[in-house]
């Protein structure tokens, strides 16, 4: 499962007209994908890197700017390389400009377009959130495009296993779970917890469950999560305390709101569908399989897949038990307030200059 970057340099003659002048980092795996950007960057001459090494933003960049500063011919011996960060924040003209200018890219050019984390709201990329299909096809007829995909949770746990195997240790399956419901778009993490969690147990051969909790680091989606489940046990005390953790312990305030919405939609979404399958004796106690027709009613990745797969059917559970504290149309009308926080957050409703205040409203109301 553990997939190390290739290097750049050993990329270079993978066209068969010659090396790659644009490449197009793409996928949910951001550690991964970062690596490979600063890499990419290495392809300057590092005497001459503050001049032939620029790295641009793509939520005030244009493609004039971008073009202009990839086709400067460079001062040392190496390419002249420009990293264009979040290229997916590109105006969707400007993304336009870009592809009908890549051609345009001199030989010593290298055009490293990295791009954030998709949003996937129902299996779906949420519009926005990813390069335009535009940009993504000019790029796959002229350079690379490399995407790096999060593992599987069995390719995951495989792993896990593996590098306890290297420890000289084992997983009991409650360890193994805790570490595979760690976000997985950062598996060098993933694998540092690991590790601390070894070290813990000391010379006991077994890794449990209580040696990763004595370690583990609580990072922001940790807190969005419990935060997530707060409201699905409609406890606002609790809920408002893990909003103020995340507001608090974040450098970058405005990117934790976003973040948070999506992952309370996914939590609203999951309750709902866990609360229809409820009714219908299709989940809980003495519950039916979920019939075909009842299933293709649903997200590909939601409620029913949970149940179908035996390695996710113990979270079940926890969504049946909160469907409990909701009525359909509760939840129908939470739907409503989650999109109305997410028009504030935008600026298309008044509000939305204060994303703390707006969550903090928002976990009162699904409350």
């Amino acid at each position: 499962m553990a997939r190390t970057p290739a290097k750049p340099k050993a990329r270079e003659s993978e066209r068969p007209d010659g090396p790659s002048r644009v490449i197009l980092l793409t996928g949910l795996e951001a550690e991964r994908k970062q690596a490979e950007a600063l890499e990419y960057l290495k392809q300057a001459d590092p005497d001459f890197a503050d001049f032939d090494a620029e790295t641009l933003d793509g939520s005030h960049a244009s493609a004039e700017q971008v073009l202009g500063a990839v086709g400067t011919v460079p001062f040392g011996n190496g390419k002249k390389v420009v990293l264009l960060r979040d290229t997916q924040q590109l105006d969707t003209e400007e993304q336009k400009r870009l592809a009908a200018g890549l051609d345009r890219i001199p030989p010593q050019g290298l055009l490293v377009l990295h791009t954030g984390s998709p949003i996937i709201e129902d299996g779906k990329t949420k519009r926005g959130s990813a390069v335009s299909t535009e940009l993504a096809n000019a790029v796959k007829k002229l350079g690379e495009v490399r995407d790096f995909a999060l593992p599987k949770v069995e390719d995951l746990r495989g792993h896990l296993i593996q590098e306890a195997r290297r420890l000289g240790k084992t997983l009991d399956s409650e360890a193994l779970a805790l570490l595979s419901q760690l976000p997985a778009d950062d598996v060098r993490h993933i694998g540092t917890e690991l590790e601390k969690a070894a070290l813990h147990a000391g010379t006991n051969a077994k890794i449990t469950a209580a040696d990763v909790e004595a370690t583990l680091s609580r990072g922001p989606d940790d807190v969005i999560f419990k935060l997530c489940d707060a409201v699905g046990m409609r406890k606002p005390k609790e809920a408002l305390q893990h909003v103020n953790t995340l507001f608090r312990g974040s450098s970058r305030p405005d990117s934790v709101a976003p973040r948070t919405l999506v992952l309370l939609a996914r939590q609203i979404r999951l309750v709902m569908q866990f609360r229809f399958l409820g009714e219908k004796k299709m989940a809980g106690r003495n519950a039916q399989p979920v019939s075909p027709q009842v299933a293709a009613l649903l997200p590909a990745d939601g409620a029913a897949s949970i149940l179908a797969n035996p390695r996710t059917a113990w979270m079940a559970d926890k969504y049946i038990g909160q469907a409990r504290n909701f009525t359909l149309p509760e939840l129908e009308e939470r739907l409503e307030k989650l999109l109305n926080a997410d028009l504030a957050l935008k600026g298309s409703l008044p509000g939305g200059d204060n994303p703390q205040a707006v969550l903090q409203r928002l976990v009162i109301e699904l409350c």
